[in-house]
This record gives C-alpha cells, sequence and structure tokens, in this order.
C-alpha cells in the first residue's frame, strides 16, 4: 500500500484536519518487478552472442592469425554465427513485444489448414533435408479463422523445435482436424521428449529444457512465449504432451472459420 495525506484548510487557510489517501499498488509493483526482471534477462542473453562477436574480431585485429587461415576462418564463422543469433534475438523480442503490446494487428481470414502447413513446411524444408528429417502432412479439409502468416509463424517455430531435437531419419508428422467449433493441430516429433515439470515452462520466455540447448541447438528461447502470444490472440489454446525419450506432441487450436460456423 501507498499512503498520501494532504490537508484540508478553511477559508483563513487554517489547517482543520488531514485527508489520506491509501493506494493498492500491489500490480503495479508486480508489472516493474516483471518488466526488471524482463530486461536483466534480456542485458545477458545481448551480451553472451556481443562478447563472443568482440572476442572473435579482436583476435583476428590482432594479426594472431594472420598466418594461419584455418583458425582465422573459424573467428569468421563464430562471429557470424552469433551476429545471425543476435539479430535473431531482436528480431524475437520485437515480436513479442509487438504481440503483447496490441500493436501487432493480426488481419483474420477464412484458411485451409492443409495450406498453412504446407506452406510452413515448405519454409522449413530445406533444414529438415540437412538433418535427414521427413516432414509429412495428414490431409484435412479443416478451415480456420486466422492470420495465415501468424499460424505460419507458429507452426514454423514448432517445426523448427521439433527438427533440432530429433533424431536424424526420423518423422515430424503435422495434422489439424475439427473438433466442435475448433480445429485441433498437431506437431508430432520423436525427439528426446521434454521433462513433465518443464511442459508448461517451455512457453516462458527465455527458457530452454537443458541450459545448453541455446549453445548447442541455437533458438532465442523466445519461440514458444511467441506461438503462445499469437494462439491466444486467435482465442486459441496451445500446449505439449511428451514422453521423455519418445518424443513431443505439440497442440493448438483456432477456430473454425466463420463460412464453417454458419
Amino acid at each position: 500500500m501507498r499512503d498520501r495525506a494532504f490537508p484540508i484548510k478553511n477559508e483563513f487557510g487554517e489547517i482543520i484536519r488531514i485527508a489520506g489517501i491509501a493506494e493498492d499498488i500491489t500490480d503495479a509493483q508486480k508489472v516493474e518487478q516483471i518488466k526488471s526482471e524482463f530486461i536483466g534477462i534480456v542485458s545477458h542473453e545481448l551480451r553472451t552472442p556481443l562478447t563472443a562477436i568482440k572476442m572473435s574480431l579482436g583476435l583476428l585485429n590482432s594479426g594472431i592469425y594472420n598466418n594461419k587461415p584455418e583458425k582465422f576462418q573459424r573467428m569468421l564463422e563464430i562471429a557470424l554465427i552469433d551476429t545471425n543469433r543476435l539479430v535473431n534475438l531482436v528480431n524475437d523480442i520485437l515480436d513479442l513485444e509487438r504481440l503483447d503490446s496490441g500493436r501487432a494487428v493480426l488481419e483474420k481470414t477464412s484458411c485451409q489448414a492443409i495450406d498453412l502447413m504446407t506452406r510452413a513446411v515448405e519454409g522449413i524444408q530445406p533444414i529438415a533435408k540437412t538433418q535427414n528429417i521427413t516432414l509429412t502432412i495428414n490431409l484435412s479439409e479443416a478451415q480456420v479463422w486466422a492470420a495465415a502468416d501468424a499460424i505460419i509463424q507458429t507452426i514454423t517455430n514448432l517445426l523448427s523445435n521439433g527438427i533440432k531435437f530429433s533424431p536424424p531419419h526420423s518423422t515430424i508428422t503435422l495434422d489439424a482436424q475439427m473438433e466442435g467449433k475448433f480445429v485441433l493441430f498437431q506437431v508430432c516429433d520423436r525427439g528426446r521428449g521434454i521433462p513433465a515439470d518443464k511442459l508448461e515452462a517451455v512457453f516462458g520466455r527465455f527458457q530452454q529444457v537443458d541450459a545448453s540447448d541455446a549453445r548447442d541447438k541455437g533458438g532465442t528461447g523466445l519461440g514458444l512465449a511467441i506461438c503462445r502470444s499469437i494462439i491466444e490472440q486467435h482465442g486459441g489454446k496451445i500446449w505439449v504432451e511428451s514422453i521423455l525419450g519418445e518424443g513431443s506432441t505439440f497442440y493448438f487450436t483456432l477456430p473454425v472459420a466463420v463460412a464453417e460456423t454458419i
């Protein structure tokens, strides 16, 4: 609580009583705490790639590797990898901020679920091929009321996660089926799985199942938080079910297209 007091005076300027206001600032303090924690995490996440870039360029500038082309090339690769990571991180932070602030306008239209899944698969197929992972789409006639680009981004994020944690020569399956007034999407992989105590936490900001994942697998730790924000702005839900050592299935729901609800 925050108390404020001020005097009440009569026509002669004499104080005749004291009035006060008690204000509950619990919510405001929570918001400030969340903002402080977010700024702290972002600062750390930005500092890590920046430090690596500075170190790599510093070594190159010193001339220590001028006669060692392999090490020279490796320093350039490290700088490029961390530059890309930095760009992706900033883009994800901006996307999430726009979504959470309501400044991202999602123009919804009637969309074929199969088209959304196909476009997402086409965009990420080259990455899947380099990992020898097959992407399969089950036939679907469902139509959803959605912002196509945002949902393609959501599916792409889920596929990207699946590819990172799936073994070579495995399959990731996409499906979308009608369930009442909603369409249920599924992205099923055969990866390492997620511990039961992390099934909810993975949708938080800068969350990784393993602390080493950001370094070893790439990613910003914001992809699933962006997915959740997009789906919730469509009036849907998103969650994951997983068995360690067997794989994970991410689910999300979207409203059935207006034409189908008539």
